[in-house]
């Protein structure tokens, strides 16, 4: 055990005794102040040699903050989980979770995760009452988390009962779970354990109490227990609970059996400091420049390299002062002058955090040497004297822009030379830099470092495969690639990657863009005379397949990496300008909103949600014509000015660019030879008056707009960052975006034309509309007509056929009749013992009754026909007793081509005979007179006989039926064909006459 003086010993041993009395170590959090503490829990087996074995390592870092709240006056204790990570270190693939940024895929919360609820713990306000007595939690605002929770699951689409389900876990376990984490650090068990099993020591220094527990056999059980507090500030350092338990079966691991597990709790301070707001405050004097523009590049955004700038200029002693916000803590640049290229820029590295204040004095000519004060001094020496040694500073930054390359001037033996001495020269400042600050600002430069490897193996690569022109790679000759290869297999990116690292982020690029430049095997042609590669260059934001590029991103990397490389390929699409949209580009555009939907549903960190809301925000505004942003500008004369001011009266183009001088001369020719546009040239800065001393420079023609680009940039408040042309026409619409000036120029011009009154529009939805409206109407009313012709035409049919039926019916009628009465006629000759007689009656009537069938058939026959027929017939009846009959035509009527009704005239000579001329003494007569008059045929059929009233006298009991049969065939006929048929009996002063009038038919 370790020996520590009598008298601390003896202070210690009154202390534990009042430690034992409670058992419990109270402490308690400083108002104002802000700890950031790290818990780790792992499960694992150990190897004879200490080496873990299949081992699961649960992550969660805790930011802590003990405040009064406004206005109640209240202490509340303020809990945050800003990152929560599952791994398995040492697997191959690299096996790693971040609940933060889940798996990027679809169908991530479909399946049965018992860990589901960590994702909404991430980055929710746990707010805790503090017992100042008995430093007990009890948490305040359950109501309030539980509805942040259901608000996460709503975003992520969840179903009611799966809702329901992950409320209970995350109320019954997740909360829990942070509520006894957060009240361990306020409460330590302090029990004394038996010296005879377990190894204790004690030791105090600088008022920090150490304690370690280590148990002197392995068996199942408490194992270790050791922790470290600050008994002045009352705050715990370190903690640490190793338990041992034995598995119901042993596990086989690299050829032994295991029956142990170990599971093992620890808590680290990470950071602890007051709480002084977001303001960076930096700070200097420098010597042996000659440009006097210092600029502040800051990474502000949640992904991608962009860095913000803020520019002041050195003083006449050479000194400046930079105030800006910072969010996050991370690394931030100084560069002094002004060149086209950052590279060639005099620039120092520094760490800073949110309320830093850095102050340096830089000696000499540069490289300088600088001495740093403030906060994180001996951070800022490691960066400087690194950068100062092994130049990995020269390289382009990334200004206002999240397409970013890395390319640096290093040369191969620098870089070599660089990481293999980066452990000496890097470890040499652990001691004097905070843990945590230590771990960023070394990741950073490994990050660094490893873009310079992924830069030369890229180049090599390139090289083979490009079969035409030259690539530049003056180093090939002493480029050692298995070195390189070694050193990059060594280093697995998301133990370095930090989130708020801006190296990180280009090693996650430069990363993913290699492995893609490598994977790919195929690569398609085309022809012009000559072979050209469809993507020369390995940059990833070349790279057009964006579902293959996204897969292959999940293959490579996870968690804050992953989801930064998928915005940033988003966001590339998103802001992509097209002059007109085809549809393969609207099937791309849907593409992103698909992945952007995704990405926002699962994503956990609300900065990382919100920025890319924004985004696709002003996407969205940018999608109506009539869109025109309300942000303040300044002209070149400080005065506020709107986009809005420069439209009403004439067409306006916009020039929106980020570079003060690219093409702004040519802008202004265009300006001047064209009076009847507005030409606005539209840029940002983040110091106006170094803006508006260039522009007078300069003395434009065309409108000077600037923005101050201090918490808002172009790339926000337009389609696109990239530099690009909008057009309006003299209403303010929108008419295009063009990439080209002369272009957007024409744009303008052409609406300036007279042109044809277009609808717009809502105008032509209406037409549209209304005209659908009309044509349906108009098509459900032809089909009603239709319908309704056609139900008629079968009525009609109906009809038709029903009187035909009655036509055939009334013909076969007809023709018994006619037998009946001839039969009569023959019975009356054999009676009269006239046999010669009925013999040729019997031989006409065979004759006639041929004729008789055959015409029955038919619905009309010729009148020749007709009047053979009843000559026939008539000739019979002579037979039968003596009269004369004579039948006329007119020459004027074409007998063989009239149509009459068949059987029309027997019925009426029947009559005559039978009813008039029979019973008639003296001379008989019958006529048939066949004239035409105007469009009909009339006959007329006279005879000279007793008459019709004599007749019915003598006749009573005849019923006269063919006549009445005839009637109703002729009414038929009229109602079928709707012409006129008449049949008129006239009275004589001896006889009758029937006058039959009929159409002329041919």
């Amino acid at each position: 055990m370790k020996t520590i003086p009598f008298i601390s010993l003896f202070l210690l041993l009154i202390c534990f005794s009042s430690f034992a009395q409670n058992e419990v170590i109270l402490l308690r959090p400083e108002t104002g102040k802000e700890y950031i503490y790290q818990f780790n829990k792992s499960i694992y087996h150990q190897s004879e040699d200490g080496e873990k074995l299949n081992e699961f390592l649960w992550t969660k870092i805790l930011e802590i903050e003990y405040r009064t709240t406004e206005p109640d006056n209240k202490k509340l204790l303020f809990v945050t989980v800003s990152k929560n990570t599952l791994q398995k270190p040492g697997e191959i693939p690299f096996a790693y979770r971040d609940y933060e940024y889940p798996e990027f895929q679809n169908e991530y919360y479909g399946g049965a995760r018992t860990d589901a609820y960590e994702n909404l713990v991430c980055n929710i306000l746990f707010k805790y009452e503090f017992n100042e007595e008995t430093s007990e939690l009890k948490l305040y605002n359950r109501d309030e988390v539980l509805l942040a929770a259901k608000k996460r699951l709503d975003k992520k689409a969840f179903d009611q009962v799966s809702k329901n389900r992950q409320i209970e876990a995350f109320n019954t376990k997740a909360i829990p779970q942070i509520t006894k984490s957060v009240q361990l650090l306020f409460q330590v068990k302090s029990e004394m354990l038996d010296p005879q099993k377990y190894d204790v020591d004690i030791a105090t220094k600088d008022h920090v109490l150490s304690v370690t527990n280590q148990r002197w056999d392995e068996k199942p059980g408490l194992y270790t227990l050791n922790y470290s507090i600050n008994d002045q500030e009352k705050f715990l350092r370190e903690y640490q609970s190793i338990s041992l338990d034995s598995t119901k079966h042993s596990r086989f691991i690299n050829g032994n059996y295991y029956s142990l597990f170990y599971n093992e709790e620890s808590i680290k301070l990470l950071n602890l400091k007051e709480k002084t707001g977001t303001r960076l405050i930096v700070s200097g004097t420098v010597s042996g420049v000659i440009n006097k523009k210092v600029t502040l590049a800051i990474l502000r955004n949640p992904y991608g390299t962009e860095l913000y700038q803020e520019t002041v200029f050195l003083d006449e002693s050479n000194t400046f002062h930079i105030e800006t916000e910072l969010e996050n803590p991370g690394l931030v640049f100084l560069l002094f002058g002004q060149s086209n290229s950052s590279a060639e820029l005099p620039t120092i590295s520094l760490y800073a955090e949110p309320g830093s204040n850095i102050h340096l004095i830089a000696n000499g000519e540069f490289p300088w040497d600088v001495e740093f004060s403030g906060d994180f001094a001996a951070a800022q020496e490691l960066l400087c004297n690194f950068n100062k040694e092994y130049e990995w500073l020269e390289q382009r930054m990334n200004f206002n822009s999240i397409y970013w390359w890395w390319s640096s001037n290093m040369k191969f033996v620098n870089l070599r030379d660089a990481i293999d001495n980066f452990d000496v020269k890097s470890m040499a400042y652990k001691e004097a830099i905070p843990a945590y600050v230590f771990d960023f600002v070394r990741n950073e430069l490994k990050a660094n470092l490893m873009c310079g490897v992924l830069e030369f193996l890229s180049t090599w690569e390139y090289k083979q495969r490009v079969n035409w022109g030259q690539v530049y790679f003056p180093d090939e000759d002493i480029v050692d690639l298995d070195y390189l290869n070694k050193v990059l297999n060594e280093i697995e990116i998301h133990e370095i990657y930090n989130a708020n690292g801006v190296f990180s982020r280009q090693f996650a690029n430069s990363y993913l863009s290699y492995y893609l430049q490598t994977v790919k095997k195929v690569r398609s042609v085309n022809y012009f005379g000559f072979e050209i590669v469809s993507t020369p260059s390995n940059e990833l934001r070349f790279y057009g397949d964006l579902p293959n590029k996204i897969e292959i991103a999940k293959a490579l990397l996870a968690g804050p990496a992953l989801y930064g490389q998928i915005a940033e390929m988003l966001l590339q699409e998103k802001t992509t300008i097209y002059n007109q949209e085809s549809e393969a580009q609207i099937y791309r555009k849907n593409e992103v909103e698909k992945y952007l939907d995704l990405m926002l549903r699962l994503c956990n960190d609300p900065g990382f949600s919100q920025s890319l809301e924004g985004i696709i925000s002003t996407q969205s505004e940018w999608d109506k014509k009539d869109y025109v942003p309300n942000t303040k500008f300044f002209n070149e004369k400080g005065e506020a000015k709107y986009l809005k001011d420069f439209l009403g009266n004439k067409p306006a183009l916009f020039y929106v660019t980020k570079n003060w001088s690219k093409e702004r001369y040519y802008f202004d020719e265009l300006a001047k030879e064209n009076p009847e546009i507005n030409f606005v040239l539209v840029t940002e800065g983040s110091n106006i008056q170094e803006w508006m001393d260039y522009t007078k420079r300069a003395n434009p023609v065309a409108y000077q707009l600037f923005l101050i680009n201090h918490k808002v940039q172009l790339g926000s408040i337009f389609k696109s960052g990239k530099g690009h042309f909008i057009a309006y026409d003299k209403d303010g619409v929108r008419i295009g975006f063009d990439r080209n000036m002369v272009s957007g120029m024409n744009l303008c011009k052409q609406s300036l034309q007279p042109k044809k009154k277009e609808l717009n529009k809502s105008q032509l939805q209406i037409i549209i509309v209304v005209l659908l409206s009309i044509l349906t109407i108009l098509i459900i009313g032809l089909l009603l007509w239709k319908w309704r012709v056609r139900r008629q035409f079968r009525k009609e049919e109906q009809k038709r056929r029903l009187r035909e039926l009655e036509l055939t019916a009334i013909r076969s009628q007809m023709n018994p009749h006619f037998l009946f009465n001839s039969l009569n006629s023959v019975q009356n000759l054999v009676q009269q013992n006239k046999g010669r007689e009925a013999h040729l009656y019997l031989s006409d009537f065979a004759g006639l009754i041929r004729k008789v069938l055959n015409n029955s058939e038919k619905e009309e026959v010729s009148l020749a026909e007709e009047l053979e027929l009843i000559r026939q017939y008539l000739n019979l009846e002579k037979l039968r007793f003596d009269f004369e009959f004579e039948v006329l035509v007119d020459e004027t009527i074409d007998a063989h081509n009239t149509q009459v009704p068949s059987l029309l005239l027997q019925p009426f000579v029947e009559n005559a005979i039978v009813h008039g001329l029979q019973n008639k003494r003296g001379e008989k007569h019958l006529k048939i007179d066949v004239m035409k008059k105007d469009a009909f045929v009339l006959i007329t059929i006279t005879d000279n006989g007793i008459g019709r009233k004599a007749a019915k006298e003598i006749q009573q009991q005849k019923n006269g039926k063919g006549t009445k049969l005839m009637k109703e065939r002729l009414e038929i006929l009229q109602q079928k064909q709707g012409e006129k048929y008449a049949l008129t009996t006239t009275d004589l002063e001896e006889g009758t006459r029937v006058e039959i009038i009929l159409p002329e038919e041919k």
